[in-house]
């Protein structure tokens, strides 16, 4: 008998968190694509984040005689990061039987495979995280995400967006998990913590991707754990200028929170030189929406923002040992090139960014 059936034969019970908020349709579709998973030892975690229209309810009608869901009915919206935690804390992190824990999004929808795929990699790779391959639900032959990478300038990059899925045929590490479609150990969020409750929505996958992979977990892309996603479907309920803002803001939380000294040393005169150029560019082009989100951002972090950053970073420095600088300089992205490309692709050919659109 082969390794890959010895794991498949363990049949490690794995809770899978769902959060539901005014998407009921596609939430229903999300938990229907679980229950015919290959891999049936879970229990969904299905939480509804006091949508309107009494979706919660509706939710826990429709699933009523399923054992394997427990519904969940938050009486105020937490948010995404809020509303994992408290499912983390009280149904998760004490269970002895649980070794990992899935989240899906609700607009997203599991291959047959997905969770038993997912599980095998865990257990080949002792991974931290495993990403899943979330295929654009709207362009099936495009990518979503493919995990990310960081930029030694701060900013965390989904790997793979638009681009052709036959590209991604192979496993390979990343820099942390789209918390959209992934796989997490019990043991690392035990170790390392849960999400960030500095965030909201957004971003908090990004943190805990960065501290995962500097405090020495791996996080690793498996191809054959496929997930459709509706892209931005949630996002694009709260999205506006102030949530992109928030999310500047929060790639400089996160960076200045978590990253060592020497690292700060040697990366902080690249971030000073780039962030510059960006405003002179917004300038220059008449760029204005572009530059007043920017500058707002920046002026928030180096004063609303700092005494958080500060105290944030002095209690992750105090409770966590993270791998040597070298070795986290080694992972990251020079930012000249990759932001070359992106001055080209939204100034000189001015096509649309995700902020325009």
């Amino acid at each position: 008998m082969t390794k890959i059936n010895i794991l498949i034969e363990v049949k490690q019970f794995i809770p899978i968190i769902i959060l539901n908020w005014n998407g009921i349709d596609d939430t229903i579709q999300s938990v229907k694509s679980v229950l015919n998973q290959s891999h049936q030892s879970f229990k969904i975690f299905l939480a509804d984040n006091n949508s309107s229209n009494n979706e919660g309810e509706k939710l826990k009608k429709e699933f009523e005689n399923i054992k394997s869901i427990e519904v969940i009915l938050f009486t105020e919206n937490h948010g995404f990061t809020k509303a994992h935690n408290l499912i983390f804390e009280k149904y998760i992190l004490n269970n002895q039987e649980y070794k990992y824990v899935a989240l899906l999004n609700n607009d997203a929808f599991a291959n047959e495979d997905w969770l038993e795929n997912l599980f095998i990699a865990a257990e080949r790779y002792q991974a931290g995280m495993i990403t899943s391959k979330m295929i654009n639900f709207f362009h099936p032959k495009q990518m979503d995400n493919a995990g990310h990478f960081l930029l030694n300038t701060a900013e965390v990059i989904p790997i793979g967006n638009f681009q052709n899925i036959d590209d991604f045929k192979t496993p390979f590490e990343n820099y942390g998990a789209c918390a959209g479609a992934t796989l997490y150990s019990i043991a690392m969020l035990k170790d390392i913590g849960i999400f960030d409750d500095h965030f909201d929505t957004g971003y908090e996958d990004a943190e805990l991707g960065i501290r995962a992979t500097i405090t020495g977990y791996r996080s690793i892309f498996e191809p054959s754990a496929i997930v459709h996603h509706k892209m931005s479907q949630s996002i694009e309920k709260i999205k506006n200028v102030d949530y992109l803002i928030q999310i500047q803001r929060n790639i400089f939380y996160s960076y200045f929170k978590l990253m060592p000294l020497w690292v700060l040393v040697i990366n902080v005169p690249c971030i000073v030189i780039k962030y510059g150029l960006v405003l002179i560019i917004d300038v220059v082009f008449r760029r204005w929406a572009f530059l007043e989100m920017m500058w707002n951002a920046i002026k928030k972090t180096l004063t609303v923002d700092w005494s958080k950053i500060k105290s944030a970073r002095k209690q992750f420095q105090s409770n966590n040992k993270t791998i040597s600088s070298i070795k986290i300089m080694k992972k990251m992205t020079f930012f000249l090139w990759f932001d070359i490309k992106r001055f080209y692709k939204y100034v000189i050919l001015n096509k649309p960014s995700h902020f325009e659109k």
